[in-house]
């Protein structure tokens, strides 16, 4: 566990905050003392272009177009997209594409400023062989309980801050980003019309922003390899992207999240799809009840994204990973209520940071907090919609459970506050419920029925105890637990401050 983060510490330490010299320095030099190593993969880089395919769902089928510009942010370091390939066998039929995290940016108050940006900008600083020293877990397959052992990889970078899914040229107060993440996902199906004549198996995954990635482009992807292959079994996984945000209905007058894919990220009247009935969108519109206003219309969420993805595709699986206390996804939870507090002259914004009253000489955006989730509010039982701990819990918990009411969706509950799993090796030791997660995600890739849901239980204190970030309070406590459980006497996990089972809704 603590080699995990060390690595990232080095490589990724700027993940929600902007690139400067010093840190520039620190990734080269570390490039240079690793540079002996070998990257299995390939780098692919793709240039503009236009890519169809046919989609057979809906009234009547057509042809799907897109015009597509891949590209990173713009900021510096963060300017060209590239993709990779991994092949382990000669015309391969069997493919894992793999989503690439790291935040989202939506807002002048997280997509600029030293301490306040909130996603992954960094992707031409980061050397290639970096790819296979972090990401392990579905990647490694020098381990014999991948079930993607013999699949070949195409793993997509992260650089745009829209949960590849935008096309816009966004300008906001302190600058201009470039969001064309989905620009970036049909050059990489372009890709893999031309590298792939037959296709058996694809799995789609990601995780964070990644996962998001997933589950909105599964769709067109799912389209794609079946024009290639109509009997290809395609199936997907969404890691620790579980979308508790604003709603129109919540307090303050805070603007719902979702009609931002629209306005910041353009992927609605700004898309780059076009279709029978449809033109400039990014969403999959012949999916039944998602129309090319989607995001701006009456109630969007993934959740029903995710029933309405089950439905159209009955016979393929679709599952979600979370852990019970997700530390990040509880801290962008809260961001996002912070920045809504911004907008509406509720809070100042500022670029400073504070110190870790626990961990000597760390320290975070006073704003945001820190990104593990332990300064986030824990809230109570009884709380609702106020961007708090216990309240993303309650959310995560109650929208798996709808979404499992569709018999071909499936989701993992995790113990723990750690962030993402299918990247790293512990996916293959983590336990929920007496099921090792390794083994159930071989099922819902490669088993004849789907595999059972799953979620820990209060038995020896099983969401708490295990699968924990490596911080002062949790190994102090030996549990997961939060700034404000810590400091209560007793000092308390967040299990216990939110009601346990009765609370999260377990």
């Amino acid at each position: 566990m603590k080699i995990r983060y060390f690595v990232i510490l080095v490589l990724f330490s700027q993940i929600f905050c902007t690139k400067d010299k010093d840190n520039t320095q620190e990734l080269l030099a570390t490039a240079v003392i690793a540079d002996l190593v070998t990257s299995p993969f390939t780098r692919i880089t793709p240039k503009p272009g236009t890519f169809t395919t046919q989609v057979d769902h809906g009234a009547t089928p057509y042809t799907y177009t897109a015009t597509f510009d891949p590209k990173c942010s713009g900021t510096e370091g963060n300017v060209n997209f590239y993709f990779f390939r991994k092949t382990v066998a000669a015309n391969n039929k069997k493919l894992l594409i793999n989503f690439m995290g790291g935040g989202a940016c939506w807002d002048n108050a997280n997509c600029f400023g030293s301490n306040t940006v909130t996603y992954f900008n960094q992707l031409n600083v980061i050397p290639d062989f970096a790819l296979d020293l972090i990401f392990k877990g579905v990647i490694d397959q020098s381990v014999a309980e991948n079930p993607f052992r013999d699949y070949d990889i195409i793993f997509v970078p992260y650089c745009t801050g829209d949960l590849h899914i935008g096309s816009k040229d966004k300008t906001y107060t302190s600058g201009t980003i470039k969001h064309h993440g989905y620009d970036n996902v049909i050059s990489v199906l372009k890709f893999i019309q031309s590298s792939y004549p037959q296709l058996d198996r694809v799995f789609v995954t990601g995780q964070s922003a990644g996962g998001y990635g997933a589950i909105l482009n599964y769709p067109i992807i799912r389209e794609t390899v079946t024009t290639i292959d109509s009997g290809a079994q395609v199936r997907m996984l969404s890691d620790a992207s579980n979308a508790v945000v604003p709603t129109a209905a919540y307090a303050l007058s805070s603007p719902a999240f979702f009609p931002l894919l629209e306005s910041s990220w353009g992927v609605e009247t700004n898309g780059i799809g076009s279709g029978t009935g449809f033109s400039s969108s990014n969403l999959p519109i012949w999916v039944n009840g998602i129309s090319a206003n989607y995001t701006t219309g009456s109630s969007p969420s993934i959740n029903d994204f995710f029933k309405k993805v089950a439905t159209e595709y009955p016979g393929d699986v679709l599952g979600q990973y979370t852990a019970l206390f997700d530390g990040n996804q509880r801290f962008f939870y809260h961001t996002m209520g912070q920045i809504n507090k911004i907008n509406n002259s509720a809070l100042t914004y500022s670029n400073a940071t504070t110190s870790d009253p626990y961990q000597v000489g760390k320290s975070y955006s006073v704003i945001y907090g820190d990104s593990d989730g332990s300064s986030v509010p824990d809230g109570s039982s009884s709380s609702s919609n106020d961007y708090t701990t216990c309240d993303w819990s309650k959310q995560a918990v109650s929208k798996m459970k709808d979404a499992a009411t569709k018999t071909n969706y499936r989701y993992y509950i995790g113990p723990g506050d750690i962030h993402t799993i299918t990247t790293y090796n512990d996916m293959y030791s983590l336990n929920s419920g007496g099921v090792n997660f390794a083994t159930w995600l071989n099922t819902l890739a490669n088993g004849v029925s789907p595999p059972a849901n799953v979620q820990c239980n209060d038995s020896s204190g099983s969401c708490v105890n295990t699968n924990l970030f490596n911080s002062t309070i949790n190994g102090n406590l030996g549990k997961a637990t939060s700034d404000e459980s810590y400091s209560l006497n007793p000092k308390q996990d967040i299990y216990t401050t939110c009601g346990g089972v009765a609370g999260i809704g377990l």
